[in-house]
C-alpha cells in the first residue's frame, strides 16, 4: 500500500466530545436533535443538532473554535511525539453564503493556540462539505511530494446550530419543518485526520488504522444552490475518476458513506452517479448518510464520515474494509476518497 496513512483521528459532535464517544454514539444510532429558541414563519421552533454543552448563545465562530479545539484533543499526543517538528494543517471550513458570517482569522488563532505552537496552517478551504476533501487531496500531494514532511493534519470544523445560521436558514425555508418536510436538520462538527507518509511509520513509530487509496475532486454545474434537478454530472465525474484511479479501482467498495443532509437532491444525485459508475459500487448497495445521526454538519461532516468508514468495518460487517466518502456542497463543489481499513490495527 502507497497511499497515505492514517494515524490519527480526533472529533467532536453533538453526540460524543471525542473520537470513541461519537463513533459509538453512530453506532447506536444516538441522535442530539433539538427544539430551538429560534422560531420559523409559522412560529414553530427551528430543530437542530447541537453540542449540549455549548452554550445557544455562542456566535457560529465561538462554536466552531470550541468544537474544534475539543476534536484537536485526540491529535495532541500525535502532536506531542512530533515535538519541536510543527505538523502542517490543511483545514476545511464553511461555503460563502450558507449561515451566519464566519471569522476565519479568529477561529484559526484559536486553534494555534491550542497547539501550542505546533501546528503550521499551509491553506484553508472554504468549500463546505467538500472542503475536507480538497484538503485531503493537498495533504495527499504534498505528502508524496515530500513537501509536507511525514505527517500532516487534515481538519475540518463547522457550525449551522448558532442561532444567527438557524434565522438565516429558516429565513431560505432550508429547514425541515412544515412549509418544507424535505428540509435538513442543521448540525455542526468538527475533526481531524493525521495522515503520515508509508516510510514514516517505523521511524516515528507510528500505527496505521488506515489507508488512503484515492481523492478525487470535481464541480456540479447545476448545484443545490441553483434551485434546478439535479443531474449528478459533478458526482459522476469524481466518481469516475476514483473508479479508473489503478490504487482504487482494484475492487469495489464495500459501503458508501455521504457526507450529506437528507434533503431528497442529494438521493437523486447520488443515485444517477450510481448508476454510472456502478462498477465501483458496493453489492448490495450499503450507503451511510451524516445526515440521519450528526443533521447536516456541513464542511464538519468529512472527519467525522472518514473515521466511520475506518471503524464501520468492525460493526456489522466484518468482510467490510473498503468505503467510499464523498461530499457535495450546495455551491457544487464535490469530493470523494476511497479509504480501507488496515487490518492489524487495534481497536
Amino acid at each position: 500500500m502507497s497511499g497515505a496513512q492514517v494515524v490519527g483521528l480526533g472529533l467532536c459532535t453533538p453526540i460524543g466530545t471525542s473520537t470513541h464517544m461519537t463513533l459509538a454514539s453512530l453506532r447506536a444510532g444516538l441522535v442530539r436533535f433539538t427544539r430551538t429558541a429560534v422560531l420559523d414563519d409559522v412560529g414553530e421552533p427551528v430543530r437542530a443538532s447541537r453540542l449540549s454543552l455549548l452554550d445557544d448563545s455562542l456566535s457560529r465562530t465561538e462554536r466552531m473554535a470550541a468544537l474544534a479545539q475539543q476534536a484537536l484533543a485526540g491529535v495532541r499526543p500525535l502532536l506531542d511525539s512530533l515535538s519541536p517538528r510543527r505538523v502542517p494543517l490543511y483545514l476545511g471550513l464553511p461555503e460563502a453564503g450558507l449561515g451566519a458570517r464566519m471569522e476565519q482569522e479568529s477561529l484559526v488563532e484559536a486553534l494555534l493556540a491550542e497547539s501550542e505552537g505546533r501546528l503550521e496552517v499551509v491553506q484553508v478551504y472554504e468549500a463546505g462539505r467538500a472542503a475536507f476533501f480538497e484538503a485531503l487531496a493537498s495533504a495527499q500531494k504534498d505528502l508524496h511530494s515530500g513537501r509536507a514532511g511525514a505527517v500532516a493534519l487534515v481538519g475540518a470544523v463547522d457550525s449551522l446550530a448558532d442561532s444567527a445560521s438557524l434565522e438565516a436558514l429558516a429565513s431560505a425555508r432550508l429547514h425541515l419543518g412544515r412549509r418544507n418536510p424535505d428540509g435538513r436538520i442543521p448540525g455542526e462538527a468538527a475533526g481531524f485526520v493525521a495522515l503520515a507518509r508509508p516510510g514514516a511509520l517505523k521511524p516515528l513509530k507510528l500505527e496505521a488504522s488506515g489507508v488512503l487509496l484515492g481523492t478525487a475532486l470535481a464541480v456540479e454545474a447545476k448545484p443545490f444552490a441553483q434551485g434546478r434537478p439535479s443531474q449528478a454530472e459533478g458526482l459522476t465525474e469524481a466518481l469516475r475518476t476514483l473508479r479508473e484511479a489503478p490504487a482504487a479501482s482494484a475492487r469495489r467498495v464495500d459501503a458508501v458513506v455521504a457526507c450529506q443532509p437528507g434533503d431528497s437532491f442529494w438521493a437523486t444525485e447520488f443515485s444517477r452517479a450510481y448508476l454510472r459508475n456502478a462498477s465501483l459500487m458496493p453489492e448490495p448497495l450499503r450507503v451511510l448518510v451524516a445526515g440521519e445521526g450528526l443533521g447536516d454538519a456541513g464542511a464538519g461532516a468529512g472527519p467525522v464520515m472518514l473515521g466511520v468508514a475506518l471503524h464501520r468495518a468492525r460493526w456489522r460487517h466484518p468482510s467490510a474494509r473498503r468505503a467510499l466518502v464523498y461530499g457535495s456542497a450546495d455551491g457544487g463543489r464535490i469530493g470523494a476518497c476511497v479509504v480501507e481499513m488496515i487490518r492489524n490495527a487495534k481497536e
